[in-house]
């Protein structure tokens, strides 16, 4: 039996049948194959019959909790994407499920255009990685093959000349193969080291470049400056005007960030509405100067009104 996922499949477990409703009818009216169970058991016997391509798992159930079953997953199959459903409230749960290997979360209640966005783009690195999956299966069988040539040669040295012409034949034709894979690579490395919605560095990246700054700092006796960013009251922006909004806010922060720093300074989202920056060769006075520069400049940065046509100002911490 086909193991492959196929790329139109998704899967979604929640035990609240208007959610499986409303998600169900929403998603196949955009082409997607849908299956639906309400427990996480269900859920994973599905899976492992239909191979869908993502999973949509909330966080809250009885029985078998979504945390559950994104650890099932996750321990089998790291390349299938499940996307996790949290209510108000749940968001820290989401986000430290995000750093336990789930891939993305909305909220209830949900946006439609918000959730089909986050399926496509985590669909999108699917792909990808069933591409380098398929490219390394390539490379596998070829290197087997080019082994076993290199071994009759051994035996048969008479016939030395006539081989050399057929592996420098299958080498030219798996050449596209090799550049391939070393794209993927570094598009694949990209994407795990990038925060999909700000396009900073992810908590997980900023983790390792830390640690490396500060062994840096400390071998060479330099300073080091670390800055924690956090909106005020960005809890209130997405009450009020949506996830779809408070999105947008996060996305011109993150420009105001990058357009404020140096080439050498480690931008990354930390989570949810908090930022980070690493400030290699900046003492603790230049880093309050900047970190002060930096709650100005946001505080005079105009970002889109919920109507498009009022502006609205936002203030940093």
């Amino acid at each position: 039996m086909n193991d492959r996922p196929e790329l139109n499949r998704i899967l979604i477990i929640d035990d609240d049948a208007r959610t499986l409703k409303m998600l169900k009818r929403r998603l196949e009216n955009e082409g997607y194959e849908v299956r639906t169970a309400r427990r996480g058991t269900e859920g994973l016997e599905i899976f492992a019959d239909w191979h869908p391509s993502l999973v949509l798992v909330d966080v809250n159930m009885p029985g078998m909790s979504g945390l559950d079953v994104l650890a099932e997953i996750k321990g089998r199959h790291m390349e299938i994407p499940v996307i996790l459903i949290t209510a108000y409230g749940s968001e820290q749960v989401a986000v430290d499920a995000v750093k336990r290997g789930a891939n993305d979360y909305v909220n209830k209640p949900f946006n439609s255009k918000e959730i089909c966005q986050v399926i496509q783009e985590n669909l999108a690195r699917s792909r990808v990685l069933i591409t380098r999956m398929r490219l390394l299966e390539e490379l596998k069988d070829f290197s087997y093959n080019l082994r076993t040539k290199v071994d009759q040669l051994e035996k048969d040295k008479s016939e030395l000349e006539q081989h050399k012409n057929e592996l420098v034949k299958a080498i030219n034709a798996k050449s596209k193969l090799f550049s391939d894979l070393e794209d993927a690579n570094i598009f694949l490395r990209e994407l795990s080291i990038r925060d999909s919605l700000t396009e900073l560095y992810n908590h997980l990246y900023f983790q390792e470049r830390l640690s490396e700054e500060f062994h840096r700092s400390y071998r060479y006796d330099s300073e080091l400056s670390f800055l924690m960013v956090d909106i005020d009251d960005f809890k209130r922006v997405n009450d009020l005007y949506g996830h779809q909004k408070g999105n947008e806010v996060l996305v011109g922060l993150a420009r105001v960030l990058i357009d404020s720093i140096r080439g050498v300074d480690i931008a990354a989202r930390y989570g949810g509405e908090e930022f980070a920056i690493i400030l290699p060769q900046i003492d603790i006075l230049s880093a309050r100067v900047l970190a002060e520069r930096l709650r100005i400049k946001v505080e005079n940065t105009l970002f889109p009104g919920p109507d498009n046509n009022h502006i609205s100002r936002y203030s940093q911490s």
